[in-house]
C-alpha cells in the first residue's frame, strides 16, 4: 500500500529489525500515476509520493525528511523521480545519504557534470535520458575554489547505450523517438514499448542495490507445468489479471483470462506422445526470462496452436522456439513465442522452395530462402555444414 508521511508517529515505532523494501516517488504533480504506484506495490514495495511543489529548499528537505518518518532503522530505501524531481534529486543526492540504496530518475531537464560528479558507493543511479540534448550544471574550479555554476547544453549521442557521447559516470539510457513523459500512462507522452524497457531496467537496478530475492523463474517453470499436466485452473492462478499470451508465428493464444482458459483447454492439449523438448538456453532478467527450447515430435494430430487447420501428416518436425516470458508482482504478465514457421511449414510439406513466383524467376531466383529441419538441428548442435547454402557467392 503507498505509505503517508506523519511527523507525529512516535520516534520508538520505528526502531525495528525488519528490512522492508521502501520506494519513494517524486513528481511535479499533486498526485501521481495509479499505474506506476501500483506496479511498484505490486513487487512489495511500501511506496510514498512526495510532491515536488515549487521546489527548491523546501522540497529537497521534504524528500530527506520523508525516509526519516516512514523508515525503521534497519531499512533502505530508493527512489524514483520524474521530470523537475528528478533533476532537483540528481544534484541534491550527490552528497552520502546512507540509506539511500538506488536514485532511478526519469526523463530529467538537467544533470550535473558526469565528468565532475561521483555518486557515493553505497547509491546505485540509473537515469532515463530523452532528446539528442541535455542541460549539464557545471561547477569551474580555480585552485580549488568552486565558482558559480554555469549550465550548458550537451548532444546525448545516437541511440540507446551507456550515456553516449557524454560519457557518464552514471548508468544511463537514451530512449530515441519519445518525450519526456513516456513512462506515465495517465499522459498524452506515454509510450508503452519505451516505459516498458525502462521499467525492466529500473526494477532490476532497484532490487539489486535493496537485495531482493527473485521468483521469476519459479513461477515460469510452475506455469509450464501445470499447462503440461492440463490443470489449467492452477495455470490460471499464477496468471495475471490482464494476461497476454502469444504466439506471434499463428496469432494464437490469449488476453484475457477467459480466452486462455478455453486456449489451454481446447487446443493446447494435449500434446503429441512423440513431443521431446529440451531447454537450449535460459536467460533470466529481474522480470523476464528468455528461453530458447528445441521442439521434436512426429506431426501426428492436428496441433492447433503449431499448424491450425492442417490435418496430420505424420511427418517428422524439428524446430527451435524462443519464449519471453514477463512476470510482475509475482504472476505471469505476459508470453510471447516466436520460431521459424517457413521451416515448419517446409517439413510438413506445405512449401516447395523450388516453387519461385514467375516474376521472381525472371530476377534469377531459383530458390526460395527457407531451411527445414536443419536449421534447428544447427542450433542445437552449434554449427552445421550447410552454413550459408543459401548465398549463391559464398
Amino acid at each position: 500500500m503507498t505509505a503517508r508521511v506523519d511527523a507525529s508517529e512516535p520516534f520508538l515505532k520505528h526502531l525495528n529489525v525488519r528490512k522492508t523494501p521502501y520506494i519513494f516517488l517524486t513528481a511535479e504533480t499533486d498526485d501521481f500515476d495509479e499505474e506506476i504506484i501500483a506496479a511498484w506495490e505490486g513487487e512489495g514495495f511500501v511506496t510514498t509520493y512526495v510532491p515536488y511543489g515549487d521546489g527548491g529548499k523546501d522540497y529537497v528537505a521534504r524528500m530527506h525528511a520523508a525516509p526519516d518518518h516512514a523508515l525503521g532503522l534497519s531499512d533502505q530505501y530508493a527512489i524514483v523521480a520524474f521530470g523537475d524531481a528528478a533533476s532537483t534529486c540528481l544534484e541534491a543526492y550527490v552528497t552520502s545519504t546512507p540509506r539511500l540504496a538506488a536514485l532511478v530518475a526519469y526523463y530529467p531537464s538537467r544533470i550535473p557534470d558526469p565528468q565532475q560528479t561521483r555518486y557515493p558507493m553505497h547509491t546505485t543511479v540509473l537515469v532515463h535520458l530523452v532528446g539528442n540534448e541535455i542541460k549539464v550544471i557545471r561547477t569551474p574550479e580555480v585552485l580549488g575554489i568552486q565558482g558559480k555554476k554555469k549550465i550548458i547544453t550537451k548532444r546525448t549521442g545516437d541511440g540507446l547505450g551507456l550515456g553516449g557521447q557524454l560519457k557518464l559516470s552514471f548508468q544511463a539510457y537514451k530512449y530515441d523517438g519519445v518525450e519526456a513523459g513516456f513512462a506515465e500512462s495517465d499522459l498524452d507522452e506515454y509510450d508503452a514499448a519505451a516505459a516498458s524497457v525502462a521499467w525492466s531496467r529500473s526494477i532490476g537496478v532497484v532490487k539489486k542495490a535493496l537485495r531482493m530475492a527473485s521468483e521469476i523463474e519459479r513461477i515460469r517453470d510452475e506455469h509450464v507445468d501445470h499447462t503440461k499436466k492440463g490443470n489449467i485452473s492452477k495455470a490460471l492462478a499464477i496468471t495475471s489479471s490482464n494476461p497476454a499470451i502469444l504466439h506471434a508465428p499463428t496469432l494464437t493464444g490469449g488476453f484475457h483470462p477467459e480466452d486462455l482458459s478455453d486456449f489451454y483447454t481446447e487446443f493446447f492439449q494435449p500434446s503429441p506422445a512423440s513431443l521431446n523438448t529440451k531447454l537450449l538456453s535460459r536467460t533470466i532478467g529481474t522480470d523476464r526470462i528468455v528461453d530458447e527450447l528445441s521442439l521434436s515430435f512426429n506431426h501426428n494430430k492436428v496441433i492447433p496452436w503449431l499448424l491450425p487447420g492442417i490435418p496430420a501428416t505424420n511427418r517428422r518436425i524439428e524446430v527451435v522456439l524462443v519464449s519471453i516470458v514477463c512476470v510482475k508482482a509475482g504472476v505471469l504478465e505476459s508470453e510471447k513465442v516466436y520460431w521459424d514457421q517457413a521451416s515448419v511449414l517446409m517439413q510438413v510439406g506445405l512449401l516447395d522452395p523450388k516453387v519461385v513466383p514467375d516474376k521472381f524467376k525472371e530476377k534469377g531466383v531459383k530458390t526460395l530462402p527457407v531451411i527445414g529441419a536443419e536449421s534447428a538441428r544447427a542450433a542445437v548442435r552449434g554449427g552445421s555444414r550447410r552454413i550459408n547454402e543459401l548465398i549463391e557467392e559464398w
